[in-house]
């Protein structure tokens, strides 16, 4: 019997995106830059770094969203690469809200945060662009066929 999955087509990059490696990937460059501006918002924050468990978690949030998207890229069916975007965007909005629990605890101004809030809005726009552009790759499962049944009359 043949699964699903082997029924997809198979991405190609240049068909799904248009990048022939990783560095090529826009939301995996946007992905990028906003974990860097992450660490850089933590390193510049003696109040973030003290708290262990902040900055683990808003640090592990930041890495997730560019790992998933790099992990993604590597999948060679178009269902598996989005269902990794999709733990990248959710990754993404976490580390957002790690961010806006860093203000409300003092950690940083949110002018401090400006650069980093930019950047992870440009990431999820670039990460949802591109799991979207794959949904016309992904073959979706058919609700099995309704056989009528005739009345006997």
């Amino acid at each position: 019997m043949i699964c699903s999955a082997q029924l997809e087509r198979p991405v190609r990059s240049e068909d799904a995106m248009g990048a022939k490696n990783l560095n090529e990937l826009r939301a995996y460059q946007k992905a990028h830059a906003f974990k860097l501006e992450v660490y850089r918002l933590v390193d510049d924050s003696p109040e973030a770094k003290r708290d262990w468990k902040f900055r683990s978690q808003l640090m592990e949030a930041a890495a997730s969203n560019e790992m998933n998207v790099r992990e993604g890229f590597r999948r060679f069916r178009a269902a598996e690469m989005a269902h990794f975007l999709s733990f990248a965007l959710s990754s993404l909005a976490e580390a957002l809200g790690w961010i806006e629990d860093g203000i409300d605890r003092r950690y940083f101004r949110r002018e401090d945060c400006a650069h980093a809030l930019v950047l992870g809005d440009a990431s999820d726009k670039t990460t949802l662009a591109l799991h979207q552009s794959l949904q016309p790759f992904i073959r979706r499962k058919r609700p099995p066929l309704r056989r009528s049944r005739r009345r006997s009359e």
